[in-house]
């Protein structure tokens, strides 16, 4: 699930996959987010919205272009009217929205609204979420009537900055050289040298505190919580952050091994409305599968090393 990036290449890179012109995942992307106004030098993947009329619109061009869901951020900084616009908007043409979830007000507007799915642990330095906002996830997560709200943390990119900060050695792993020219490598390795003085990790050290907490009210508030990675980031490469978070919830969260493993098959394809089709090894759902040596049950590392790829009954590795 790719959450914010330009709008063609996406799209033209999922249908390639899905002809089978490329080798690749199943794509499911959101094309640009939605905000109230874009970052500088950003508006090729992020698009402004100035009123609930234009945020109607916007989401239309989306779902026009056979978008899979709906990403909105920082709807803290748009009006009420504005953020509900929006999801209802996409919920017409039954795709799904993801809010972020960094500052209490985006979730309290996304709750307002009726967002599908939260983003991210949070960016404040609260120690816990506000009862409020812990109430309102328990009367979403109590309605019967409708899927579940989901919560995707991204938490491991923020409890191990500091392994990957004091530990480089993951810089000398080959996988995430694959495909990538050799000055691309170099530019890559030096901009990570010194991990604590880039801005997105410079409040991280007061985050992390925080975190173990919060995962536990998420858990204990009834959210259906999903692995996602935020991979993309300083340090948290793609070919690794799925395994990497789905370790950090079983050994430093107390998640159970196969709740875990659900919430990176089953819960996903609940949440993006393809459960008939994909999510478990079932009679009749494609045959998406992985194989590794070991029993990721009683050992959730084994997940790291994986021998087996077989997509749609395919095999690929």
């Amino acid at each position: 699930r790719d959450l914010g990036g330009p709008l063609d290449p996406l799209i033209r890179a999922r249908d390639r996959i899905n002809r089978g012109e490329l080798p690749g995942p199943t794509i499911y992307t959101s094309g640009p987010f939605i905000q109230h106004a874009p970052y500088p030098g950003t508006e090729a993947f992020r698009w402004g919205v100035t009123g609930p009329d234009d945020a109607r619109a916007k989401v239309r061009r989306l779902a026009e272009a056979r978008v899979d869901l709906i990403k909105l951020i920082d709807q803290d900084e748009m009006t009420i009217d504005e953020v509900r616009a929006v999801v209802d908007e996409a919920h017409k043409y039954k795709l799904p929205v993801v809010a972020h979830a960094h500052r209490p007000e985006e979730i309290r507007r996304g709750l307002a609204a009726g967002v599908d799915d939260f983003e991210h642990t949070g960016l404040a330095t609260a120690w816990e979420y506000p009862a409020d906002i812990i109430d309102g996830l328990r009367a979403r997560a109590a309605l019967g009537n409708r899927p579940p709200l989901f919560w995707t943390p991204t938490i491991d990119v923020l409890t191990n900055y500091d392994v990957r900060r004091d530990d480089i050695e993951f810089l000398d792993d080959p996988a995430w050289h694959l495909g990538l020219a050799d000055s691309v490598v170099k530019d890559i390795r030096g901009s990570l040298d010194r991990l604590d003085t880039l801005t997105y990790y410079r409040f991280v050290p007061n985050r992390k505190p925080t975190l173990a907490n919060k995962f536990r009210q998420l858990r204990e508030s009834g959210v259906r919580l999903l692995i996602g990675t935020d991979a993309g980031v300083p340090a948290n490469f793609h070919g690794s952050a799925t395994i990497s978070e789905m370790i950090t919830w079983v050994r430093t969260y107390g998640m159970d091994p196969m709740e875990t493993i659900r919430a990176a098959t089953f819960w996903p394809a609940v949440a993006m409305n393809v459960e008939k089709d994909n999510g478990t090894v079932s009679v009749g759902k494609y045959a998406d599968l992985i194989a590794v040596r070991g029993n990721p049950l009683r050992d959730i590392g084994v997940l790291r090393s994986v021998d087996i790829v077989v997509k749609h009954g395919k095999r690929a590795k």
